[in-house]
């Protein structure tokens, strides 16, 4: 008896949590609507940027829903996943895969959630095509997956990193992936 109202209780939170997760995407993308372009802003790409080649860009987040949450940014300004080009779609898996070596020796998570949205109707609060690499460490707590969807919601409210702590995640990540490349 007991499991089944454990159960009960885990989707009736799952439930709540995805309504409030999807009407604040919601109301965030109406409110940004108007908002110039932050990927393609140059203080932006300066202070999170810890990769670049021709292609794609990879940045720390400022307002990380784990640590070491990382973006993976096409550098032409695109707006939807579909207007990527064959080449732009392999380069943002190439540094998927050099992110996630790198987090993994960093931070040893078991788990990471790779996330890409097109439309203010799925949340896509920046209209410039962008991946989500967010890791998550192993945890005896069965409820954890629905913390990680809880920290979309309070994204929008949390405090940004320090500049200080953020320009340390960046040179972190730039030191981690520059030695991929030398080996």
């Amino acid at each position: 008896m007991k499991s089944i109202t454990k159960k009960i209780i885990i989707v009736s939170i799952s439930i709540v949590v995805l309504v409030v997760v999807f009407a604040w995407w919601h109301l965030a993308t109406e409110l940004n609507r108007n908002v110039p372009c932050a990927f393609c802003n140059p203080d932006v790409i300066k202070t999170g940027m810890f990769y670049e080649d021709d292609l794609v860009r990879g940045l720390c987040t400022y307002k990380p829903l784990q640590p070491w949450h990382c973006l993976v940014v096409v550098k032409r300004h695109v707006e939807r996943f579909e207007e990527i080009t064959d080449e732009e779609c392999l380069a943002i898996g190439r540094l998927l895969k050099k992110i996630n070596k790198v987090v993994q020796k960093i931070n040893g998570p078991s788990s990471y959630l790779i996330l890409q949205k097109n439309g203010c109707e799925v949340g896509q609060t920046v209209p410039h095509v962008h991946v989500h690499y967010v890791p998550k460490k192993v945890s005896d707590n069965k409820l954890a997956p629905f913390g990680l969807l809880w920290n979309f919601v309070w994204e929008n409210f949390q405090r940004p990193l320090s500049k200080e702590k953020l320009a340390e995640y960046v040179g972190i990540m730039r030191v981690g992936i520059e030695n991929q490349n030398l080996a």
